[in-house]
């Protein structure tokens, strides 16, 4: 099964059928996708209208191609896939990648015609991903064969395995400005042949990936899903974010994959039975999986807030004892040793701790001090700061004490954001703007600090890091 799902992610050559390079058309998409990065192996354009598409001469027919081809991806009618593959069986094409819809998602009668393409596709050995389908791609191996620009893309040792494409894509797109994406991605659409299961179990032997994302609308085979992600969930996280959970949920998944989602409690029992995590929503996808590979776990429930707003810090805690964790009051001995250090009266040391009502906001050293008294203190299991970075982009000609306060305010957080690794213990930075928002962030997000903009994020991340 590894050996023949690779064709899919690292082929050695790659027949575009449908190539062109005209706007807007899948031929193109996958086209400008391939030559977009760095991609070692052959590329063969196959169009019986075109003497060239993008600037590389293209084919009448797959059988005018002398050398061999690893992967075809079919991006042609309907009408014209069967006679596509059954050139492709005959030519030796290892597999087949069929962007093409129309087919299970669409009728009773689409099912049939996928069938048959299955049947001629094993007589010759040949897989099949989709069809409908948006393509794959490896960024460890400068391979993208699909419709996501490569300015999107970010490698890293996190893989996705998609029953919808298109979604995804917007999700890899908005956390490119976050410094978050996956180095390995397959969309398996309606899983004529290959499954999300079988790329599941491909992902859980690949050494170049640590952690699996998989937006799932059915399981075609349930006790084969169970008994592998049960497999490698202890070894690699994977986490999960379940489609078609409601009725009209479920009646717009038939008709966008084919798939029968089945009963909410159904998927949730399984889910927990193999230790896979259950992403509440689309799109903490990301920043979880990112979580899971960039911070240590969490083993226990006792978060401390460090806040520059009373407000944001009794939302927060809202947001974390919700999901089971606690902030728990801090000790008289460790309040009193946070007041030695400059917090006054006025200002809570209880659990949120408002360095905001202190009016430390210049004091460097002093909330660097407070962090580690905390961190050290045995009380705590995460901690969380909110509220650093002030609004606004720094314009020229901006004020050199505006320059300097947004200085400071960098120097607090990546302080804190290095107490993480000096600990060992998970330390989130939250602020309500984006790196759009706020000079700081944007800085602090160019350099690789992860900071994020919604309570509920921070909530569920920690929640979801337990141990």
């Amino acid at each position: 099964m590894k050996n023949s799902l690779n064709v899919f992610l690292n082929p050695k050559s790659v027949a575009v059928i449908g190539a062109t390079d005209r706007p807007g058309s899948w031929g193109s998409f996958i086209m400008q996708g391939l030559l977009s990065k760095d991609y070692a192996g052959s590329i063969y354009p196959v169009n019986p209208n075109a003497e060239e598409v993008f600037g590389i001469p293209a084919f009448q027919h797959i059988n005018d191609i002398v050398d061999p081809v690893d992967l075809a991806i079919i991006t042609i009618p309907l009408d014209s896939v069967e006679r596509a593959i059954a050139d492709c069986g005959q030519r030796q094409v290892k597999g087949a990648t069929i962007i093409t819809a129309g087919y299970g998602e669409t009728s009773e009668g689409g099912k049939a015609e996928e069938n048959a393409l299955v049947r001629i596709a094993g007589s010759h050995g040949m897989r099949l991903l989709g069809p409908n389908v948006s393509g794959t791609f490896n960024l460890h191996a400068d391979f993208n064969a699909s419709a996501s620009p490569a300015e999107h893309l970010l490698c890293n040792r996190i893989a996705a395995v998609c029953q919808g494409g298109y979604a995804f894509y917007d999700l890899l797109a908005s956390g490119f400005s976050r410094g978050m994406g996956v180095g390995k991605f397959v969309h398996t659409g309606n899983e004529c042949d290959v499954t999300a299961t079988d790329f599941l179990e491909y992902f859980g032997d690949d050494p170049d990936v640590e952690v699996i994302l998989m937006y799932l609308e059915t399981v075609r085979d349930a006790r084969r899903f169970v008994e592998i992600a049960r497999r490698i969930s202890q070894a690699k996280p994977i986490v999960v974010y379940k489609g078609g959970r409601t009725r009209g949920s479920a009646r717009a998944a038939e008709s966008h994959t084919g798939a029968l989602s089945g009963v909410r409690e159904l998927y949730e029992g399984v889910l927990h039975q193999t230790g896979i995590i259950a992403s509440p929503t689309m799109e903490l996808l990301l920043p979880l999986g990112h979580a899971l590979i960039e911070r240590p776990p969490m083993r226990g429930t006792r978060v401390v807030i460090v806040t520059m707003g009373g407000s944001w810090g009794v939302a927060l805690s809202d947001a974390l004892e919700e999901l089971g964790l606690t902030v728990p009051e801090l000790s008289r001995k460790l309040q009193q040793s946070l007041r030695n250090l400059g917090m006054l009266p006025r200002a809570s040391t209880k659990n949120p701790v408002d360095i905001g009502a202190s009016g430390l906001f210049f004091e460097e050293d002093v909330i660097l001090a407070i962090g580690r008294e905390i961190l050290s203190s045995g009380e705590v299991d995460a901690l969380v700061l909110h509220g650093m970075g002030r609004p606004g982009m720094l314009r020229e000609g901006a004020p050199t004490r505006l320059r300097i306060f947004l200085d400071i305010n960098k120097r607090i957080i990546s302080g804190f954001n290095e107490m993480e690794k000096e600990t060992g213990l998970p330390v989130l930075i939250g602020s309500i703007y984006t790196p759009w928002e706020s000079q700081v962030v944007c800085d602090l997000n160019e350099q690789g600090i992860r900071i994020y903009n919604r309570l509920d994020e921070i909530a569920q991340i920690l929640c979801l890091m337990q141990e």
